[in-house]
C-alpha cells in the first residue's frame, strides 16, 4: 500500500511540474507576438554568440517558415500565427527572393518547382567554408594544379571568371577573381526543376553567403551576387 501511495504521489508531482512548466513558458515567458504586432512586419535576427550582426528581415522573405506553417495548419488544423520580435542564439538564417527583382516570393501565385527563386543563407561559419574568406583560396589553388587547367569564360562578361570542367554527369566549378566567389553547377538542369543546380559561395563582410539557383542563371551569377549584397545591406541594422 505504501509503495502504491508513493508511486501515485510521484506521478502527480511529475504531472504538476510538467504542467507548471508549460503554463509558465506559454503564458509568462512567451515573447512571441501576432504578426500584425511586429514593427514594419519584420523580425530582428541576431547572429553569433557575440551578437555583432543584426538584420531586420521582413517576414515575407521567410518563405520556408511561412510555407511550413501553412502546411502544418492544413495537416493538423492548428494555426501558428506568432513570431518572436527578436531571434537570437543562432549562427545562420535563410531568406528567399525572386530573381531579378529580389522581392519576396509571392505565395499566392507560387508555382511548383524552383523557377526564379533564390535560396540565400548567411551564416557565422564554425567550419572552414570553400572560400575560407580569402582571395587565392585553397580550393582555387587545388583546381589550378589540375593538368587540364582552367578556361576563361567569355559568356560571363568578365575575364576574371575561370571554369574547371568536371567529368560527364558531374559538375563544373567556376571561380571569380581566383576565389573571391566560387560557384558549382551541375552540367545538366534537373528535369523537374525542383532542386537547385547551382550553388554559389561568397562573403558578406565577415559572414559566409550561400546562394542556390537554377543553371539557366549561371552566366548571371555576378549580377546575382551584387543583388544579394544589396539585399543584406538593406536588412542590416547598426
Amino acid at each position: 500500500m505504501l509503495l502504491n501511495h508513493l508511486k501515485q504521489y510521484f506521478v502527480r508531482w511529475i504531472v504538476f511540474i510538467v504542467t507548471t512548466t508549460w503554463l509558465v513558458n506559454t503564458f509568462i515567458l512567451d515573447d512571441r507576438v501576432e504578426r500584425h504586432e511586429l514593427p514594419d512586419d519584420s523580425v530582428i535576427v541576431v547572429l553569433g554568440q557575440e551578437e555583432k550582426h543584426h538584420f531586420k528581415v521582413p517576414v515575407e522573405y521567410l518563405y520556408d517558415v511561412l510555407l511550413m506553417r501553412e502546411f502544418s495548419e492544413k495537416q493538423s488544423g492548428i494555426s501558428n500565427t506568432k513570431f518572436k520580435k527578436v531571434y537570437r542564439d543562432g549562427n545562420y538564417f535563410y531568406v528567399y527572393a525572386t530573381y531579378p527583382d529580389m522581392k519576396p516570393v509571392d505565395r499566392s501565385n507560387d508555382k511548383p518547382g524552383r523557377g526564379n527563386k533564390l535560396t540565400i543563407s548567411i551564416r557565422v561559419d564554425r567550419e572552414s567554408p570553400p572560400l575560407n574568406g580569402k582571395k587565392h583560396s585553397p580550393l582555387f589553388l587545388a583546381y589550378q594544379k589540375d593538368p587540364g587547367g582552367g578556361i576563361v569564360q567569355e559568356e560571363f562578361g568578365s575575364n576574371d571568371v575561370i571554369k574547371f570542367e568536371g567529368r560527364v554527369g558531374d559538375s563544373d566549378k567556376y571561380f571569380y577573381q581566383e576565389g573571391v566567389i566560387y560557384m558549382r553547377c551541375d552540367k545538366e538542369e534537373p528535369t523537374e526543376g525542383y532542386s537547385p543546380s547551382c550553388q554559389m559561395y561568397s562573403n558578406y563582410k565577415n559572414l559566409a553567403l550561400y546562394v542556390e539557383f537554377l543553371n539557366r542563371y549561371k552566366t548571371e551569377f555576378l549580377k546575382i551576387e551584387n543583388l544579394v549584397q544589396e539585399l543584406f545591406a538593406s536588412f542590416e541594422q547598426p
